[in-house]
């Protein structure tokens, strides 16, 4: 089935009410949509496809939480595993461990710097962000014919709700 022909189904079916100055009629226009267009079927398929889809994304989503806690765990496992080696090395006084397959050598790290409390941090180590209260500009310019130059007025669009029978 066509999308585009069902358009021009519903268009030419408009046309025609409009004609008939029933325009306003809107059990006329669903029941001729029904018997003279593939509309409500186009309808009927997309639907199917959306319920598809959604069900696809709930199982791809549980498989993604799946895979997300399993890379954890490996993640987690070596780490375990370098901190072993790591324990073995240094029980035994080695700083380099030759073996056939890798060589492994333990170096010093140099200490990290870590802040304890944003709060006491000094003004001169401080960045402020800056970012638009978009609360206030909102209330301000909402109902404002006259829009200043850094603001726009995007459409609105058009949303669909769906209530399954």
């Amino acid at each position: 089935m066509r999308h585009d022909l069902t358009m021009m189904q519903i268009s030419a079916v408009r046309t025609m009410l409009a004609d008939m100055a029933a325009d306003d009629d809107e059990r006329l226009l669903l029941d001729t949509l029904d018997g003279e267009t593939d509309a409500f079927e186009l309808v009927r398929r997309l639907l199917d496809g959306i319920e598809r889809d959604e069900g696809d994304a709930e199982v791809l989503a549980d498989q993604i939480a799946q895979r997300e806690a399993r890379m954890r765990r490996c993640k987690e496992r070596n780490t375990g595993r370098r901190e072993a080696i790591m324990a073995l090395m240094q029980c035994a006084g080695l700083k380099k461990l030759p073996l056939p397959e890798a060589t492994l050598t333990l170096r010093d790290l140099k200490p990290k710097l870590a802040i304890v409390s944003d709060d006491a941090v000094p003004e001169q180590y401080q960045v402020v962000k800056r970012s638009p209260d978009k609360k206030a500009i909102y209330a301000a310019f909402e109902a404002a014919d006259n829009l200043p130059n850094w603001l726009t007025r995007m459409d609105a669009g058009t949303s669909l709700t769906i209530r399954r029978a």
